[in-house]
C-alpha cells in the first residue's frame, strides 16, 4: 500500500528545511502556517480489501504528535461507514521544528539573527533568504559580519587581501570564505562598487576592488641590439604587465610560442622577441599598445585548443599570423600524431580560411580521431626554414 506514513510526512518537512523555506521563516516570519502536507490515503477498494491495514494506518497517524488530522467519513458498501484521515496540517513553525528535531538549530539561527541585528543590520534582508547558509558558517559568522561592515565602509579598497587589518581576520580566512563573502559583499555594496565584468571565485579580488597579483610576461630577446642589458645579449626576462607595456619596441617582430622548450630554443633573429604564451592568458598583453605596431606571429600545437588559443589572441592582436599550423605540416608529421584529451567542439570566428580548414578537419576527425600534433615534435630545421621565409624583406 502506497499510503503516506509518518516518515513520509517528515520527509516533506525535511525538503522544506533543506530548501531553506522553514529556516528562513524563523527570520522573515513568513506566513507558512497552518501548512497542509500531502497525504496519500486508502481508496475505497483498500477499505474493502484491507480494512485492518487501513485501521493500523489510521492509528499510526493518530499517534503522531505536532500534527492536526482532518478526517472525513467514507461510506463503504462492504465495510460500512469508516472515518479516516483526509488531510494533515502543521499548525505552527514550532510544531514543524519539533517534528524535525530542529529546535537547537533554530536557536542557533536566531542567535545569528540577533548578532546580525547588532553588527550588520543592512544584511538582514540577505539573512532572511539565506538562513541555512549563514548557519553553515555559524562558527565564523561574527568575523564574516566584521568583513562585510568593513567592505561597506571601504568599497573598492585598492589593496591586497594581505593588507586587510581586522581583529581575528587573516588572508587565509578571507580566501577560504570567498564564496560566502561574495554573497555578503554583493548585498553590502552599491552596484557601482562591484566590477561585474569579473565573475567566479578566481576573480574575487578584482570583482570587489582588491589589488591582484600582477600578470607576468616572459620573453627572450632574440636580437642583441634590443637587449636592455649591455653585457647580456639575449636575456630571458619576466616583467609584470604594466612594465611590459612601458617598453618601446614598436616595429619589431614578436613571436609567441606555447611550449617552453620551443621558447627556450627559439633561434636568434634580427629585430625580434619571443614570448612564452602558456595558454589563454592574453589579457596580460592588452596594456602593451605598442604591440599593435609590431608584426605578430603565433605558433601553437596543431589541435583544436591550439586554434582556440590563436582565436583568443586575435581578439587582442587581430593581425596575428600563425605559422607551422597548416595542413602540409600536419600531414608531414603523421608519425608523431597524438590524441587530444578533450577537443574544442564549438566554432571559432577569427581564423583565416586555411586555418579554419585545418580546425574543421580536426573537429570532424577527418585524418584521425581527436588528432593533435604538438609543436615540440616539429623538427627545428623546419622552424628555421619558415622563419627564413617570414623575415624576408
Amino acid at each position: 500500500m502506497n499510503w503516506t506514513t509518518p516518515a513520509d510526512l517528515k520527509k516533506q518537512l525535511e525538503r522544506l528545511w533543506k530548501k531553506g523555506t522553514l529556516p528562513n521563516a524563523l527570520i522573515s516570519k513568513t506566513c507558512l502556517f497552518p501548512l497542509t502536507l500531502t497525504l496519500r490515503t486508502p481508496s475505497a477498494s483498500d477499505i474493502t480489501k484491507h480494512l485492518h491495514a487501513v485501521r493500523d494506518w489510521t492509528e499510526m497517524l493518530n499517534a503522531m504528535r505536532h500534527i492536526r488530522l482532518i478526517r472525513h467519513t467514507v461510506k463503504n458498501r462492504v465495510q460500512g461507514t469508516q472515518t479516516i484521515p483526509h488531510k494533515v496540517v502543521i499548525e505552527t513553525l514550532e510544531d514543524a521544528l519539533a517534528l524535525l528535531d530542529k529546535h537547537d538549530t533554530a536557536r542557533q539561527i536566531l542567535a545569528l539573527h540577533a548578532l546580525t541585528i547588532e553588527k550588520a543590520p543592512f544584511l538582514l534582508p540577505w539573512l532572511a533568504q539565506n538562513a541555512l547558509t549563514a548557519h553553515r558558517h555559524a562558527t565564523e559568522w561574527e568575523r564574516l559580519l566584521t568583513l562585510a561592515v568593513w567592505m561597506r565602509d571601504n568599497p573598492a579598497p585598492g589593496i591586497y587581501l594581505r593588507q586587510v587589518d581586522l581583529p581575528g581576520i587573516h588572508t587565509k580566512f578571507i580566501e577560504r570564505n570567498r564564496t560566502i563573502l561574495s554573497q555578503l559583499f554583493q548585498h553590502a555594496l552599491p552596484e557601482q562598487s562591484v566590477n561585474r565584468a569579473c565573475s567566479g571565485m578566481d576573480q574575487f579580488e578584482p570583482r570587489y576592488g582588491f589589488r591582484t597579483k600582477p600578470l607576468r610576461i616572459r620573453f627572450r630577446v632574440l636580437d642583441a641590439a634590443l637587449s636592455p642589458f649591455p653585457t647580456i645579449a639575449h636575456p630571458d626576462i619576466t616583467l609584470d604587465s604594466e612594465s611590459f607595456a612601458a617598453l618601446s619596441l614598436m616595429g619589431c617582430r614578436i613571436f609567441i610560442v606555447e611550449n617552453e622548450s620551443c621558447f627556450l630554443a627559439f633561434p636568434y633573429l634580427e629585430n625580434a622577441l619571443v614570448i612564452f604564451g602558456a595558454g589563454y592568458c592574453w589579457d596580460v598583453l592588452k596594456p602593451a599598445h605598442w604591440l599593435q605596431k609590431c608584426s605578430i606571429y603565433y605558433w601553437g600545437d596543431i589541435d583544436t585548443h591550439g586554434f582556440r588559443i590563436l582565436d583568443h589572441l586575435r581578439a587582442i592582436l587581430p593581425r596575428t599570423h600563425s605559422f607551422l599550423m597548416d595542413e602540409p605540416t600536419l600531414l608531414a608529421y603523421s608519425a608523431f600524431w597524438d590524441k587530444e584529451p578533450s577537443p574544442v567542439r564549438h566554432p571559432l570566428s577569427r581564423l583565416t580560411p586555411s586555418e579554419q580548414s585545418v580546425f574543421t578537419a580536426l573537429q570532424t576527425d577527418l585524418f584521425s580521431q581527436n588528432l593533435r600534433l604538438e609543436q615540440e615534435r616539429i623538427h627545428f630545421s623546419d622552424l628555421r626554414k619558415i622563419l627564413d621565409s617570414l623575415v624576408q624583406p
